[in-house]
């Protein structure tokens, strides 16, 4: 009777938190599911961006969501607020005509979008180690993530994201510099609905400022979509109120035309 008790509390705790270095690193690599459908893990279903500061919240939004339909991104929904007005638009197969071939660890995406352009991106990925390099006919573009016990190592840019030292939901995104170590994100985490969500919040002057939520879904071996899932963000605008975030325009005088 105690055995069944402790497995069910640690399945309801597993419902209510999540692990926030290593939802981090699922971000990172959540490229990988949705180049690769054999790829099991998390999936970003939708994103809410607020580019204000704590005490100027609401002003300009972007809202995004993908459409998944037997696996495959179908479409993309974006809504952005600038100047008090909502502008929408629906792109078709976002992911546009991609080629991508595995051998191993190592996938290869032809046909991914660098810099703007048509190039070739090379994924490798071991478990605990997330190599890319994204080509095109000028650039190249490297990135290494290592993922420890207690700290996420991004080589490319010399940082590292460590967790609190009370809060497993919580970790920090840390540069050395000028001579000490200077925090530029907080990261937190949450399972909530049957979702895994992800908030970035960029830290500056002592002040919150720019914040992105991540929602996602973890993909299993046959799972496929979330199409019909409603988008709850954290914090809801009044003029947001305008539309749904079903991937549907209200009516209104904040509402325009879809672009497709």
């Amino acid at each position: 009777m105690k055995k069944a008790i402790l497995i069910l509390s640690l399945s309801l705790f597993s419902f209510t938190s999540a692990n926030c270095l290593h939802t981090v690193f699922e971000v990172v690599r959540s490229e990988l599911p949705m180049y690769d459908k054999t790829f099991n893990g998390l999936i970003v279903d939708s994103a809410y961006w607020d580019k204000g500061t704590a005490n100027n919240r609401g002003k300009s939004i972007y809202i995004m969501k993908y459409y998944w339909n037997d696996g495959n991104l179908d479409s993309l929904y974006e809504a952005n607020l600038r100047e008090g007005e909502w502008q929408y638009r629906t792109t078709k197969s976002p992911m546009g005509d991609l080629h991508v071939s595995r051998e191993g660890n190592i996938w290869t995406i032809e046909g991914a979008k660098v810099d703007g352009t048509v190039g070739t991106e090379i994924i490798y990925f071991d478990g605990d180690s997330l190599a890319s390099t994204s080509k095109s006919e000028d650039d190249t573009f490297n990135s290494i993530y290592v993922l420890k016990k207690d700290t996420l190592f991004h080589y490319s840019s010399d940082r590292i994201i460590v967790l609190d030292e009370t809060d497993t939901n919580k970790c920090y995104e840390k540069e050395y510099y000028n001579g000490e170590w200077t925090t530029w994100d907080r990261y937190e985490t949450e399972i909530k609905d049957g979702m895994t969500l992800l908030t970035r919040t960029n830290i500056e002057e002592g002040l919150d400022h720019k914040t992105v939520t991540y929602f996602m879904f973890r993909r299993n071996g046959n799972s496929t979509t979330s199409i019909h899932r409603k988008i709850r963000p954290t914090v809801i605008p009044e003029k947001a109120k305008h539309f749904d975030l079903l991937g549907r325009p209200a009516q209104g005088k904040y509402t325009v035309e879809f672009l497709k």
